[in-house]
């Protein structure tokens, strides 16, 4: 059942490259236009989440004006009006500050859920409900609500959400958002019970975020607000134009963290940000030496493995604990815990082609 109230609405992020998931996600065809948790795109999954929560007409998308086309393809039955396109990456605040604008220009009223496109969800129903009530909790209250992830080891990949201590209920109060923790500091925010993952799914009043911006952020609020108007009246140079003037920062750090009402559901879903391949083949395979295999792979003498192949076969013999991924951009063989240096590979190739 959807959220009964013609204010909410969900704004599916469906940006970003994914550098750890090299090759099969590039600049071109980035994470979430990927199948990587099912059969089907991490979009066309996000897709499918956000209408469990609101009717299909009011879910809008970000993203880049140069991924319109596989936007287009991989979901044909989205009106046109609910794309918003950037003309160029500026990171999360002004995408989302764009977004806002556009949607609050019809509806001042409007309160948006932000997903993130290139997530996956193992407990559809748990996620739903968690989402579901806090919109509820945005449409109430004069607060951001953020879906905080019960943590279920002490993982230094993650930010996390602190909350007051001895704080229960189905919504609290967040202290202070922390950055990737080291292994010590992650042990100890599991054992305290007061911290969960920030998964980066926002739920707020556009009024309260355009409040929020003001105070922090103005000169993005301005630029986007600028951008959204020029985009209103056909203008796409004076479009590009402001939005160009944006600075590059993420919603976290040019709002959230500095927010003055910030609020959390706590929500235990089987979520994962699928931030690299370890993290693939670990939702995929769950725990044990399980591997996991697409197209025409084979593992042979080997465990704890992923072996994606595009096309032709590819066989992995006699080795624990590898990747390898075959596409027609490249190819992959890297042990399952080198994501880092995937990352680096692949962020100096970006630096080498741009000169």
């Amino acid at each position: 059942m959807v959220v009964r109230d013609d204010h909410a609405r969900v704004l599916v992020l469906a940006g970003g490259s994914g550098t750890r998931l090299w090759p099969l996600s590039t600049d071109a065809r980035p994470k979430p236009f990927l199948p990587l948790a099912s059969d089907h795109t991490l979009l066309e999954d996000t897709f499918a989440r956000a209408r469990r929560v609101v009717e299909a007409e009011h879910v809008y998308f970000s993203a880049r004006d140069t991924h319109a086309p596989l936007l287009r393809k991989t979901l044909p039955a989205v009106p046109e009006e609910n794309l918003i396109l950037e003309p160029e990456r500026r990171n999360t605040a002004p995408a989302i500050g764009l977004s806002a604008a556009v949607i609050g220009a019809h509806d001042p009223g409007a309160v948006l859920a932000v997903l993130p496109s290139d997530q996956a969800v193992k407990d559809e129903e748990a996620f739903t409900a968690g989402l579901r009530f806090a919109v509820e909790a945005a449409l109430a209250e004069e607060a951001f609500v953020t879906l905080g992830i019960l943590p279920t080891r002490p993982e230094t990949g993650y930010g996390y959400l602190e909350t007051a201590e001895g704080e229960g209920g189905p919504v609290r109060k967040v202290v202070r958002f922390v950055e990737k923790p080291t292994r010590e500091k992650a042990e100890e925010f599991l054992s305290s019970g007061c911290f969960l993952w920030n998964a980066g799914i926002f739920v707020f009043r556009v009024s309260v975020l355009f409040a929020e911006m003001e105070r922090q952020c103005p000169d993005i609020l301005h630029a986007v607000q600028e951008a959204a108007r020029e985009r209103r009246k056909g203008n796409m140079e004076g479009f590009r134009s402001a939005f160009a003037l944006a600075r590059k920062i993420s919603i976290d750090y040019a709002v959230m963290e500095n927010a003055r009402a910030v609020k959390t559901v706590p929500c235990s879903c089987g979520w994962s940000d699928l931030g690299s391949w370890d993290a693939v083949w670990e939702y995929r395979a769950g725990s044990g030496a399980s591997n996991v295999l697409r197209g025409q792979a084979e593992i042979g003498g080997g465990e704890r493995s992923l072996v994606f192949a595009s096309g032709r076969p590819v066989k992995v013999l006699g080795l624990d604990d590898v990747i390898v991924v075959d596409s027609e951009d490249g190819v992959l063989v890297t042990r399952r815990d080198a994501s880092d240096l995937l990352r680096e590979s692949v962020e100096a190739d970006m630096k080498r082609r741009a000169g």
